[in-house]
């Protein structure tokens, strides 16, 4: 009798405490990099755990301070995309799922390394914050669209129009090499036209008929429908950075980068 009375104490003083440390731990999460920005818990630039449902949580790299373009700090980072590879293509089933994509590459910051977090499904926001890496230069711009979470953006596939400007999306590539045709310019999420798509991003024109025959676009999660050539232009798999032919502003181009999503 002794010895099972001493078992059950154990257990419940045992399950009391865990019950305990998961309350406590919960108190301790935040649903973002911005809660966490203005509370004791804000440590600068860097990894934090953050709550993304009931008792479930994931790290993630937290921009506290401001960037160039992307102002304020308290940046949530949901996706890296690289240019060269075809994961996050537009065509990719990772942009209309709820499934994350190698999470650990959420907690390294502006690196190569790909990632989707589950904060892509289950976070809402005010402000996105889409970055690119063409070298080692890093440019970002932000724009205001209160959404539900990205996926509620992304995954009907439904066009949504943004009003950032030409100039401003050709701000994402350095100058000397940024280039974009004249017409069309239509920008917004899940954008396309006949030869070329954007999950986010602007498409161009040099022709009259519209975004019909479009055969150039800066953005990320892009692809290109007519095997990778336009007009006489021939290039490789792009899903994030500028590609360009036919009378662009700036020559032809194939401008691989490194994508960056972060939501506010």
């Amino acid at each position: 009798v002794f010895i099972s009375t001493a078992i059950f104490i154990g257990y419940t003083f045992f399950t009391y405490n865990c019950v305990f440390l998961i309350i406590f731990l919960e108190l301790g999460l935040k649903d973002s990099c911005k809660q966490f920005r203005y509370s004791k818990s804000n440590t600068g630039n860097g990894v934090y755990l953050i709550r993304t449902g009931v008792n479930e949580h994931t790290k993630t790299y937290c921009q506290m301070s401001s960037l160039p373009g992307c102002s304020g700090g308290g940046w949530t980072l949901v996706m890296k995309i690289d240019g060269k590879k075809a994961t996050f293509r537009y065509s990719s089933s990772l942009w209309s799922n709820k499934q994350s994509y190698n999470p650990s590459g959420g907690q390294s910051g502006f690196d190569n390394v790909e990632t989707k977090l589950p904060i892509y499904w289950r976070a809402s926001f005010k402000e996105i914050c889409i970055g690119m890496k063409v070298g080692s230069a890093l440019r970002f711009i932000s724009l205001k669209y209160p959404a539900n979470s990205l996926y509620s953006l992304f995954a009907d596939g439904k066009y949504r129009a943004t009003n950032l400007g030409r100039q401003k999306w050709k701000s994402l590539i350095p100058s000397a090499i940024s280039s974009l045709q004249l017409k069309c310019n239509h920008e917004g999420f899940n954008g396309y036209a006949e030869n070329v798509k954007a999950r986010i991003g602007i498409i161009g024109n040099e022709g009259t008929d519209s975004c019909v025959s479009s055969d150039s676009y800066i953005g990320v999660g892009t692809t290109n429908t007519n095997n990778n050539r336009l007009c006489d232009f021939h290039f490789s798999l792009n899903s994030a950075g500028n590609v360009a032919g036919c009378k662009a502003d700036n020559g032809n181009r194939d401008t691989k980068a490194m994508g960056y999503i972060l939501v506010r």
